[in-house]
């Protein structure tokens, strides 16, 4: 399955194989210094999500830059819109540098966030933290809608294939949607860590970019060369 991606496919296989299983045995062998090391703020596991978006949010505008004269209207929003949805989990992995510049949550997030910060993902309603509801059980669900149910339809009807390419949405190849079942099994399921949430972002982060940069259908996001 993985002997025809490119090196840079596989380098990043690797990548999120390894420290994702490297945090998974660590949170058993010695949950304090797992929590104390390998997903603290502002550590490892979260400054590698934030470049991992961020390269996100530069793809994909770097596509609505190149096929501009390519591609509808419809495709160029979708994908703007997927490049800011990178840069926004990108600004709230951070707090939007709150920490980096030492800047003081307003009196609305020291009231109203789980940590104090300023960010919407923690923000907590109703006793129930925000990132739980929209973050997690949301995008679990639209993940299994997507996998289950979005590409099948796309690989089997003509007409949602056309619908999907209009709309600029990357379908995940065979290898990307084992990562996404395997990732959710090892964390979601088995591991017990009350920090888990920092291994799904991590982890996940990595799959979503490898199904946006190399997705299955890669020639409706590959501009045509003029002659």
């Amino acid at each position: 399955m993985l002997k025809n991606l490119s090196l840079l496919e596989k380098l990043a296989v690797a990548y999120f194989s390894v420290f994702t299983l490297i945090g998974f045995v660590w949170s058993y062998v010695d949950h304090d210094s797992f929590k104390r090391y390998y997903v603290v703020e502002d550590g490892f596991t979260e400054w590698s999500t934030v470049v991992v978006l961020l390269i996100g949010f530069f793809v994909c505008f770097r596509r609505v830059w190149l096929l501009k004269n390519q591609r509808p209207l419809s495709f160029l929003f979708m994908t703007s819109l997927l490049g800011l949805f990178f840069f926004f989990g990108a600004g709230e992995e951070i707090s939007w540098g709150q920490r980096i510049f030492d800047i003081e949550s307003s009196e609305f997030f020291t009231q109203n966030n789980a940590q104090g910060e300023t960010n919407l993902h923690n923000l907590v309603v109703n006793d129930t933290k925000l990132n739980k509801v929209i973050f997690g059980r949301g995008i679990g669900i639209l993940l299994l809608l997507y996998l289950a149910v979005l590409i099948p339809l796309y690989k089997r009807k003509e007409g949602v294939k056309l619908f999907l390419d209009k709309y600029a949405v990357p379908i995940a190849q065979n290898y990307q949607i084992v990562a996404y079942i395997a990732l959710l099994l090892l964390i979601q399921v088995l591991m017990a860590s009350s920090k888990k949430g920092e291994m799904l972002e991590f982890a996940g982060s990595v799959i979503f970019l490898l199904n946006v940069v190399y997705p299955y259908n890669k020639a409706n996001f590959t501009a045509q060369v003029k002659e």
